[in-house]
């Protein structure tokens, strides 16, 4: 005899094993944790090469304010060398003014008077010389008194030389010369 189920048919569902969860839980975890290190070292090696470009940058920035400081201090040397070339140009003028007004203080007949020495300090002119007559040094000293570079003109002493001549001694200050 032929039977027939009319009941609907069970189908038995078989169970997971619960270790199947810890696998996959474990396959997805090792998953993910290879794509972090993956992340992690391609931007491990973006930042060393970062780093090493930036070092090259360093390095020729160091290059770079080596060359500055080297052309600073050869500004620095050049600076202070025109500003010696400028006090020696201002200095020159000095002795020449000097010179020309102690000249124009000589008298017309230039062979009454001359001067054996004329030394200088910062601010004061001494002159020694020699004068056939009193009255040469007289107009010296007068010619020396109208001087724009020469002030306070004193004789300092005066006596006779030989029986021709007189041996005298000037001392003056100096006014600044422009």
């Amino acid at each position: 005899m032929i039977r027939v189920n009319l009941y609907p048919a069970i189908d038995v569902v078989e169970h997971t094993p619960p270790q199947l969860y810890g696998v996959v839980v474990f396959a997805v975890c090792a998953a993910g944790l290879g794509y972090w290190y993956l992340d992690l070292s391609s931007e491990r090696s973006a930042l060393v090469e970062q780093t090493a470009t930036l070092q090259q940058e360093v390095q020729q920035l160091e290059q770079v304010t080596a060359e500055v400081t080297k052309f600073e201090q050869r500004k620095a040397d050049l600076v202070a060398r025109l500003a010696v070339i400028a006090q020696l140009e201002a200095n020159q003028r000095g002795p020449v003014e000097l010179m020309n007004n102690v000249i124009a203080g000589i008298p017309e007949n230039p062979r009454g008077l001359w001067l054996t020495s004329l030394s200088q300090t910062e601010t004061s002119v001494s002159m020694e010389g020699r004068a056939f007559d009193v009255t040469f040094i007289a107009d010296f000293i007068s010619a020396l008194e109208r001087s724009p570079s020469l002030r306070n003109v004193e004789l300092e002493y005066w006596d006779q030389d030989t029986e021709s001549t007189i041996r005298f001694r000037l001392n003056c200050e100096l006014e600044e010369l422009s």
